[in-house]
Parts: structure tokens; C-alpha cells; sequence
């Protein structure tokens, strides 16, 4: 197993971010390694199964650290205010002449996949063939116009209403 302990530190490093804990995981790697040792079949790869026990335990620390932080916070005597008074998301005042008017202002390119995919509830592979483009390039167009409406609506929000 140390003849794999140079990688091991390596990709523990970038998994970790800083030495400390990247050799604290690379330890833990080793000792289910040795633990685990008499299992593995005979021919197996060494490196591989070594490096699926780092990923696996590097997976396990983050979720001990991701449920540990969540009843930390639960433990908290004192709840924020922010989760005492529910906050409505930003959309519920978004009315429907809002999102036409954004609408509008795309371009002719990102308007129209909307439209047919929005309004008129086309699928990817039916508004790819009207407009004689590849379905990747559909996906990509609505992302983006997606994107925009956001930031539309959002500057809309901001200012009170719509911009028409």
C-alpha cells in the first residue's frame, strides 16, 4: 500500500484543499486498505481499489460534516429570524404582462425557442427540427434566454414594475 501513498496524497490534496486534512484522509485510506486486504481477490488492482477507498471515505467525511452542520444549527436555542418569519420568493409578485414584456426584449434567436417551448409547448427535438437547428443548440437558447428573463424580471422587480 505506500507505493501508492504519493497519489494518494496527491489527489487526497485536491480533494481536501489543504495538507492537514488530505493527510488525515490518506491515513484513513490506508488503515481500511490493511483492514480490508485479505478480501481483495487475488490479481486485483492495487491503485484502483486503494483509490475508491480514499473517494469512498472522502464522500463518508462529507456527509458526517454536512449532517453535523445541519443539527448544529438545529441545536442553535435562539432561532434566526430569518426562519421565523417565511419569506415569499421573488417571483410570487412577478405578474404575466411582466414576463410578456421580458419576453419582448430578447433577441429574435432566444424569443422564439421560448415562445415554442414556453407557450406553445413544443419539445426539444420539434422546435429543433421548425427552426433547422441542433437539439444541443435548443437547450443551450433556452438556458440562456432563461438567464436573461431572470436578470430582466429581477431589474424589473427592483424597480417597482415593469420597464414597458
Amino acid at each position: 500500500m505506500r507505493e501508492h501513498e504519493p497519489a494518494l496524497q496527491a489527489v487526497a490534496r485536491r480533494l481536501c484543499g489543504n495538507p492537514h486534512d488530505a493527510g488525515d484522509l490518506v491515513q484513513d485510506t490506508l488503515e481500511r486498505a490493511i483492514a480490508g486486504f485479505g478480501r481483495l481477490p487475488p490479481g486485483a488492482r492495487h491503485r484502483s481499489w486503494v483509490m475508491t477507498i480514499l473517494r469512498n471515505t472522502f464522500i463518508d467525511r462529507c456527509r458526517r460534516a454536512a449532517a453535523r452542520g445541519r443539527h448544529d444549527e438545529l441545536d442553535d436555542e435562539v432561532m434566526p429570524a430569518s426562519l421565523a418569519e417565511p419569506v415569499e420568493p421573488a417571483w410570487v409578485g412577478i405578474e404575466p404582462d411582466q414576463v410578456r414584456a421580458a419576453i419582448g426584449q430578447l433577441g429574435d434567436d432566444f424569443r422564439l425557442v421560448v415562445e415554442l417551448h414556453l407557450v406553445e409547448r413544443r419539445s426539444y427535438h420539434e422546435i429543433a427540427a421548425a427552426l433547422g437547428i441542433p437539439k444541443a443548440t435548443v437547450g443551450t437558447r433556452l438556458l440562456r434566454a432563461r438567464k436573461k428573463l431572470r436578470a430582466l424580471l429581477a431589474r424589473d422587480e427592483s424597480r417597482g414594475g415593469p420597464r414597458c
